[in-house]
């Protein structure tokens, strides 16, 4: 039976082993630690979270460039997580693309622009070579790149027109889902306001779902649908993107809002940073992973992992401060 929803990540896990210090036997980075949530079609879901908290290893490896310890992901209903046939992958890269986060590094320097956003035409065998040509000029077309610039290289653009090409190039397969990893963090503040509003209208035009992962809460707040707050590998609160900047519900939401940089040269306020490090994903700590960095910690935080609690539909977050029934 197949589901409504065009993704769904259930009790994600995704540890990576490293060698101890001391060069005795390993330990496990537990990079996500049992994550779940879903995406409906034309959404745009973001996560976000400080660096280091499994939000890129989340969204490499929904496209399969990193295979989970343990959990399910669904993708039209069907599972993709586990051992599928080399048919079924093919057509998933043709579904489900990638946009990396630096736009010169991911793009091959010894091609041209024409020729990078027409490898994925060709690795899939689509069309001959002058059909392929219409597709990649049509696609620089869509994104604002000049039909001069097909032989151009890569060197030879500026950031946002890289991140531009990135774009054409996820896009060339006519995919149902990009996952974008910080897809405009390495750009000036006005390219980055033409690439989301870019990426708002190919949406529509290609309908398209996006992941949209940064650590940019602005950013997000001008993407997103629903955003979801990642802390050390755990979801610490999911909510739509007007529930979450209107009421946040975890301490750590809180802060991370707080910390946002207010545009106003009169404004008079203090920005509160978060206290402390994040510990090691090697060893998070006991109970909640906040609780050495909460300004609200009391005992059971330490002993105790909090639960997801919903007080309203569709916003839920993981703090014993939301339990009625707390000590």
């Amino acid at each position: 039976m197949k589901s409504d929803k065009l993704l769904e990540v259930k009790n994600l896990k995704v540890y990576y082993p490293v060698k101890r210090k001391d060069g005795f036997g390993q330990v496990l980075v537990k990079a996500v630690d049992d994550i779940s949530f879903s995406l409906q079609d034309g959404e745009t879901f973001g996560l976000v979270g400080e660096s280091g908290c499994g939000k890129t290893t989340t969204g490499k490896t929904i496209v399969r460039l990193l295979n989970p310890t343990e959990g399910q992901i669904f993708f039209r209903g069907d599972l993709i997580s586990g051992k599928i046939a080399p048919a079924r992958r093919h057509q998933l890269t043709r579904e489900i693309q990638f946009i990396f986060q630096d736009p010169f590094s991911s793009l091959d320097p010894r091609f041209t622009v024409g020729r990078v956003i027409e490898e994925p035409l060709k690795i899939q065998k689509q069309g001959n070579a002058k059909e392929r040509k219409e597709r990649v000029l049509q696609l620089m077309h869509d994104v604002g790149l000049r039909p001069d610039q097909y032989d151009n290289f890569p060197h030879e653009f500026s950031g946002g027109q890289r991140q531009r090409v990135g774009i054409a190039r996820a896009l060339a397969l006519n995919p149902k889902l990009l996952v974008c990893d910080e897809p405009v963090s390495a750009l000036d503040v006005s390219i980055q306001a033409q690439i989301l509003n870019l990426m708002r209208e190919l949406q529509k035009k290609y309908q398209l779902s996006y992941i949209f992962i940064s650590h940019n809460l602005s950013v997000v707040k001008h993407i997103s649908d629903r955003i979801a707050v990642m802390y050390l590998g755990k979801i610490m609160e999911s909510a739509s993107k007007e529930q979450l900047f209107a009421k946040p519900l975890h301490p750590y939401s809180k802060a991370l809002l707080e910390a946002i940089p207010v545009p106003d040269p009169e404004w008079k306020g203090k920005l509160e940073a978060i206290q402390g490090d994040i510990p090691s994903p090697v060893n998070p700590p006991e109970g909640c992973r906040f609780n050495t960095r909460c300004p609200f910690v009391f005992e059971r935080c330490y002993k105790e992992e909090p639960k997801l609690h919903f007080p309203e539909e569709g916003h839920c977050a993981a703090c014993h401060l939301l339990d009625k029934n707390k000590p």
